[in-house]
């Protein structure tokens, strides 16, 4: 098997990439592990950022179709204030998003190859790559030019690839669906909660297609290696009142799922010749929030785009390109990292959600926030927190 382009992982980021190197006219081989239709941890949530990368794949109408869609984010703080940011979303269940997303690739021209579990790759003379994959015992091999992985936070992967810096993962989260018909109505809001019953992390409560609620915990930074998810997540749903209700009378829809996240666009180097990461597998969801999705989604974009633009020239060249892509992204990030040491203060967390419900500046700052409108380092300066303060 011969491609112009490998890509290993067929998730939001592997997906977008194929999606966007076969309209443009490169053969592209989406290699996975799974057969689709597969399950995957996630909050389902869909903001502004998902949006922006569906809309340059040309899926932004066929996505709002099938989804959920919201109307706003509500913030709850640890003393049970609250605010409705304004902020259009939508939710969609993971394994539709990605079926979705792993058709309009394939209807593109990509070629898709299931039940085939990365094993490792070599660089032949520094223009091909040899990469091979257990399908079912017997190990097949695929070359490119040019290689993508897309293989999400595990660290195996991304080590046989050579691309892995830090083994441990940044963050965590669990997840369970409930049905509740009830509650449902009318109810079209991402509620998003700073609660003590979640150590060192947020819960969510986010409502989906056909009455069946995503609710969740996550942690900040390495807080789940100090606590257990599954002990907080039920205290989380003990404690919280719409979690409770939801609980109430509702019927679960499945396990209780947990997953590892790489947050920060950290831990993994993010390009070796022809060789560039994408995706979660270096770090593309947003410490603080938890959401990956639509930075999944671009960091394939873009490093099909830098591909596409250097297709002519060396490997180094695109390599070059996605990385001064990836490094733009890299303030935003990092404004989310440090926010997130501050959220670790139940006091701060109070005075902010408070504050945004009281002050039309503040909270155009939060809307910004959501929406990528606004620099978010108001959230991790001096300046910034004694306006949301004393002001």
């Amino acid at each position: 098997m011969v491609y112009d382009v490998v890509v290993i992982g067929a998730g939001p980021a592997g997906c977008a990439a194929a999606l966007t190197l076969a309209k443009a006219g490169l053969s592209a081989g989406l290699f996975d592990k799974a057969v689709f239709p597969r399950d995957k941890t996630c909050g389902d949530a869909l903001i502004p950022d998902a949006f922006q990368a569906l809309k340059k794949l040309g899926l932004l109408q066929r996505v709002i179709g099938s989804s959920y869609p919201t109307h706003g984010m509500r913030l709850f703080s640890c003393d049970g204030s609250e605010v409705l940011i304004r902020a259009h979303g939508a939710c969609m269940p993971r394994p539709k998003l990605d079926e979705l997303l792993l058709n309009s690739a394939i209807e593109a021209g990509a070629r898709f190859l299931p039940g085939h579990d990365f094993a490792g790759m070599l660089d032949e003379d520094e223009k091909i790559y040899r990469v091979e994959f257990d399908a079912g015992g017997e190990i097949v091999s695929a070359r490119a030019r040019w290689v993508l992985l897309a293989t999400g936070a595990h660290p195996a992967p991304i080590a046989r690839a050579g691309l892995l810096l830090r083994a441990e993962c940044s963050s965590f989260a669990v997840r369970q669906y409930v049905r509740n018909e009830r509650l449902a109505k009318g109810f079209n809001e991402l509620v998003f909660a700073f609660d003590t019953a979640v150590k060192g992390g947020y819960g969510w409560v986010f409502p989906g297609p056909d009455a069946v609620f995503n609710i969740g915990i996550g942690f900040f930074g390495s807080a789940h290696k100090h606590n257990n998810p599954r002990r907080h997540y039920e205290r989380f749903i003990a404690k919280f009142p719409l979690a409770r209700e939801l609980m109430r009378d509702g019927e679960m829809v499945g396990p209780l799922k947990g997953a590892p996240l790489r947050t920060g666009l950290s831990g993994t180097r993010f390009a070796d010749g022809g060789l560039l990461g994408i995706g979660e597998c270096i770090g593309s969801t947003f410490p603080l929030t938890g959401e990956g999705i639509g930075k999944a989604m671009e960091t394939g974009i873009l490093a099909a785009e830098a591909i596409i633009a250097n297709h002519d020239l060396s490997r180094a060249a695109a390599a070059q390109a996605y990385t001064r892509s990836i490094d733009a992204l890299q303030p935003k990030f990092e404004a989310y990292r440090k926010a997130e040491f501050l959220f670790n203060w139940p006091y701060l967390s109070n005075k902010l959600v408070t504050h945004t419900s009281k002050n039309e500046h503040t909270r155009s700052k939060v809307e910004g926030l959501v929406n990528e409108t606004v620099d978010p380092t108001f959230l991790s300066t001096l300046s910034g927190w004694r306006r949301i303060l004393f002001h």
